[in-house]
């Protein structure tokens, strides 16, 4: 975006013209006129402290007539979004040379500065996320290896090593996973499958962690016919969302698990009486990576992945996933799956939650 300054600010009948040209009006000003613009200053159309820093570039390069190459800001407005642009400024030259103003061109790079930051926040939470376990596995390695060690301590040991080690492959399969879902290749093998027994199995997966944690985990299930899923898939879907249940509720809580019949559609409900999700952070729960504030607050770990690969294998069945929740009062993620297919899906087609 192109933009012009004056030495002694302000906009005259001149650059009129060329503001209606460049989208000027159109991206910094919208829903005012040109003859609304005239005679204005950037402090009519940025916030007070945007509007001084340009204010400071501009005097600098009319002061030393050095110009201002890619400079990364962020561009704050009154009443808008904010942006981040790359912004290039020069200084502006009469016939003899004298410097008369500045002339600046801004190209939005929000979207750039975006991706690296989640690349960042990537990189810092799985190093966080591979640097635990891998610490605790050397660390009780180390104990092993002292002769001292023998009996109890080393299958104590032992089981420590063991679950942090599938900690770490969960870790590596989860990213695979959401790998291959962003490039389609998340396939599904659908065959006739109990999901009370699928249900089942899940829950005392997770019981040895919840009895741990003081937890109640109970199973209220009802007879369901028997659709047509990939079993492992939806193993993998209610042990994200029970774990994920079991990690957020406090010691002495609990967790119901339950599933029925409903509208020709299987009903699975997972119940917590945890932390629960803010209504902003609901709005991005099913995000890859995303962490809640309070998950970051009580330094709850977790690498962001479970409940965003819970939405693919819904997708991948056609279902929906959705989410209430309510501060302090707990959490119920509702899975609904078709219990007859119109089309076996062979891939994730898109996102399966509301």
């Amino acid at each position: 975006m192109v933009t012009a300054g004056q030495r002694r600010g302000g906009l005259n009948n001149e650059a009129r013209l060329a503001l209606e040209l460049t989208c000027w009006i159109a991206a910094y000003a919208p829903r005012r006129t040109a003859g609304e613009l005239i005679g204005k200053t950037d402090f009519d159309v940025f916030s007070e402290p945007h509007a001084s820093a340009a204010l400071a570039d501009e005097q600098t390069i009319i002061r030393t007539g050095q110009p201002i190459v890619g400079k990364v800001e962020l561009e704050t407005f009154a009443g808008r979004p904010d942006a981040w642009v790359s912004t290039t400024k020069m200084p502006l030259r009469d016939e003899n040379g004298g410097i008369i103003g500045t002339f600046g061109i801004s190209r939005d790079v929000t979207a750039q500065i975006t991706a690296e930051n989640m690349k960042d926040d990537f990189i810092a939470l799985v190093s966080h996320e591979l640097r635990t376990p891998l610490t605790s596995i050397i660390g009780y390695a180390t104990l092993l290896r002292d002769e001292r060690t023998g009996g109890r301590d080393a299958r104590a040991y032992t089981e420590v090593i063991q679950q942090n080690s599938q900690r770490l492959l969960r870790l590596v399969e989860d990213l695979l996973f959401l790998s291959q879902a962003d490039t389609e290749k998340m396939a599904v093998e659908l065959r006739s499958a109990d999901l009370v027994q699928i249900a089942a199995s899940a829950v005392e997966e997770l019981r040895p962690e919840a009895e741990r944690r003081d937890i109640g985990l109970f199973l209220h299930a009802t007879a369901v016919p028997h659709p047509s899923v990939d079993g492992t898939r939806i193993a993998q879907l209610l042990g994200s969302l029970i774990s994920n249940a079991v990690k957020f509720t406090a010691p002495g809580g609990k967790v119901d698990v339950s599933l029925g019949a409903e509208d020709g559609e299987a009903v699975i409900a997972v119940a917590d009486t945890g932390v629960g999700i803010s209504a902003a952070d609901r709005e991005q729960i099913f995000e890859r990576f995303f962490r809640s504030a309070t998950a970051t607050r009580q330094m709850i770990p977790g690498a962001g992945l479970g409940l965003a690969i819970a939405r693919y294998i819904v997708a991948a069945h056609n279902g929906t996933i959705t989410v209430e929740s309510e501060e302090g009062r707990g959490s119920t993620f509702t899975v609904r799956l078709p219990l007859q297919l119109p089309e076996p899906p062979s891939t994730a087609a898109g996102p399966g939650w509301q």
